[in-house]
């Protein structure tokens, strides 16, 4: 999804189960200001992108690093929520000369809870539905074509196994270390009722870089950009119309 013309580029980066319509809302927020970009991560093993071997979130970084060049894109402020927020960590590390700045939301990294606490699950739309409520605060989103659309993509044992190895990847790639080295302006952005990664990760990212700055958005959980998508884009606009006072 691509939207607006203006500067700088801003390149949205989904979570696990996300969906570059996650973005949507805070694109028409912020197209009047800014060129905007939400990327479909290729998560599913049909996409023959990441199938042939265990996906990692070093594939993920260069997949965007192509990305970017295929579009001519030089720099770009990038956002992630999520397992989104892990490849934009990466990607801002290890392309520092691409990067105005970056924005997290509901980053993985440090601690994610897992949802169903390790254990074996059955796949139905009543887990789902469940599961959906501990990850968003407003349950007007977890519609029934919100939970169907879930519940196909899990039904697929060879998408459910592509799945359990991203997520086993994703969890062994841990960002403490990492975050010293990242010199640029960034953004943390949480939902204060986050229960996946909850408020307390937040402070620990904050502590954790050199140059961020931290805002909390009330009644939201664990994906900002959908559950609050107005709000969102009001602290992301104030953010990059600063960042490109101080450039």
């Amino acid at each position: 999804m691509e939207r607006g013309q203006g500067k700088p580029a801003v390149l949205c980066l989904h979570g696990l189960f996300g969906s570059p319509e996650n973005w949507q809302s805070v694109m028409e927020e912020l197209e009047d200001e800014f060129h905007l970009i939400s990327l479909f991560l290729p998560l599913h093993y049909r996409d023959g992108v990441l199938s042939s071997k265990t996906p990692t979130i070093d594939q993920l970084t260069v997949y965007i690093a192509d990305f970017l060049s295929y579009k001519g894109i030089d720099k770009v402020a990038i956002c992630g929520n999520s397992l989104g927020g892990q490849v934009a960590i990466d990607f801002s590390r290890r392309f520092e000369e691409r990067v105005k700045a970056l924005i997290l939301t509901g980053s993985a990294g440090l601690l994610e809870r897992n949802l169903a606490g390790g254990k074996f699950i059955r796949v139905s739309r009543k887990f789902i539905a469940q599961q959906a409520a501990m990850v968003l605060f407003n349950p007007s989103i977890i519609t029934p074509a919100f939970i169907e659309d879930i519940y196909a993509t899990l039904s697929d044992r060879r998408q459910r196994l592509f799945l359990v190895r991203l997520a086993k990847a994703a969890s062994n790639f841990e960002v403490k270390s990492l975050l010293p080295q990242l010199k640029g302006p960034v953004l943390l952005i949480w939902g204060r009722n986050d229960r996946i990664t909850p408020p307390e990760v937040a402070y620990e990212f904050l502590a954790g870089l050199q140059r961020a700055e931290l805002a909390f958005i009330d009644s939201c959980g664990h994906s900002p950009p959908l559950e609050q998508p107005r709000l969102f884009g009001k602290k992301l606009r104030h953010f990059l119309k600063n960042l490109h006072l101080e450039q």
